[in-house]
């Protein structure tokens, strides 16, 4: 990333000092204020692809052999289907943080808190390396919280706080799908053992859902549309406009097959979207603050969207669990509030910011109503940041950014959670 970046800055110097003209000039003073972020490699999409199919393999063996009452050889396919998810596991952008957090929490039992401070160096530097791809505002709250008991000289604190970075580094498109069929091989598994076949069935049939989402999760119409706004961005603040617009031309296409979703709420996003970036062809070509904002702000939504498709899938499966409503709501909240987020601090829009966030309280206070009394408690806490935010609409700067990183990584677990 570091390289890319800086071929890029290198490219906009040498278009300047060549005197490619103002308009590019004034392009990189006022518009390069967003980095555009990266996405995980073509290399890393396959391993993941081809291990979910394979998941997927080995559940519909286990599945043929239950019907064929062979559990023993059901529960060896299940088996290995659980090696295959940690190879998934392996593959996605939060396992090397989550490697060092693991060796900073081992030291802990039996070294001094002074000389464990060290192992936060290297955490630290590969939440930086993820940045642009998972939420790491929260992972870097609790990591400072770590620092700080260490400090202290506190190694129980210091333990807590490092278990919570583990837990708050979510890359939602794969990590929610994949716990959810995770937590059903698991207990199918059980339910073999108590020799219960059908209710093993039961749950297979409902991992193979959320598997199945995994496996062509790369090639989905949403996650095609914010690729190519995300080339889009780059494109554009390279002043490569012609390359810009063609990419919204391909991400109008993607999200015209992702407005023929079966989900009404993708299908009206997803339409939303299709517009705006028809309103913008004709402005890309001249360039400008505005349309290299718009463009950001396009990106910023499709992956947001993007984020409730795979909520929204690993939901699927609570069909008949009181949750359900909660999470739903939840998932709908977290939408809207990034959706604020890009008017706030992207097109600068405060009013459209508003009524976003009227929206995530509206899902918000619909999820505590029917949430149990912890649930509820935790999304009160939440509803309190989103005041604090509803209240600070004209601010830009990164404490504000961070509050709705930090909303959305609240809700983010929750979600995770339920």
């Amino acid at each position: 990333m570091k390289n890319r970046t800086g071929i890029l800055i290198l490219t906009l110097l040498v278009a300047v000092v060549l005197g490619t003209g103002p308009a590019l000039a004034k392009t990189i003073h006022e518009d390069v204020t967003i980095k555009p972020a990266k996405t995980i490699s073509p290399a890393e999409e396959s391993i993941i692809s081809s291990a979910a199919t394979k998941v997927l393999r080995h559940i519909a063996k286990a599945r043929g052999a239950i019907h064929e009452k062979d559990l023993d050889q059901a529960g060896k396919d299940l088996k290995q289907a659980h090696k295959l998810i940690d190879i998934i596991k392996m593959s996605l952008p939060t396992t090397k943080v989550k490697d060092h957090v693991w060796v900073a929490k081992k030291h802990l039992d039996y070294e001094s808190t002074e000389e464990v401070k060290p192992d936060l160096v290297p955490i630290y530097a590969a939440l930086d390396e993820i940045e642009d791809i998972v939420p790491v505002a929260q992972a870097k709250k609790r990591l400072d919280e770590a620092k700080n008991n260490l400090d202290k000289g506190n190694k129980k604190a210091a333990q807590e706080s490092l278990e919570a970075v583990d837990e708050v580094l979510i890359y939602t498109e794969i990590d929610l799908p994949l716990t959810s069929t995770e937590k059903h091989i698991i207990a199918a598994q059980g339910m073999l053992t108590q020799n219960k076949p059908d209710d093993a069935n039961k749950e297979l049939k409902a991992a193979e859902d959320s598997v199945l989402f995994i496996s062509v999760v790369a090639e989905t119409p949403l996650t095609l549309a914010k690729k190519s706004l995300w080339q889009a961005t780059k494109d554009y603040v390279a002043g490569e406009y012609t390359a810009a617009g063609e990419e919204l031309e391909k991400a109008g296409a993607y999200l015209k097959k992702a407005a023929k979703s079966a989900d009404e709420k993708t299908r009206k996003e997803a339409d939303k979207l299709g517009k705006d970036i028809d309103a913008l062809k004709d402005k890309v070509k001249k360039g400008g603050k505005a349309t290299g904002a718009a463009i950001t702000n396009l990106w910023e939504r499709s992956k947001a969207l993007s984020e409730r498709e795979a909520e929204r899938i690993s939901t699927g499966w609570q069909k008949l669990r009181a949750e359900t409503k909660v999470k739903k709501n939840l998932i709908e909240a977290k939408l809207h509030i990034a959706y604020a987020g890009t008017y706030q601090f992207i097109t600068g829009n405060a009013d459209k910011a508003g009524a976003e966030i009227d929206k995530a309280e509206d899902y918000l206070n619909s999820a505590a109503k029917n949430a149990d009394s912890k649930v509820k408690a935790k999304i009160n806490a939440v509803g309190k940041k989103v005041n604090k935010a509803k209240k600070d609409l004209h601010n830009k700067k990164e404490a504000a950014k961070i509050r709705y990183e930090i909303i959305k990584g609240d809700l983010r677990q929750l979600i995770k959670d339920l």
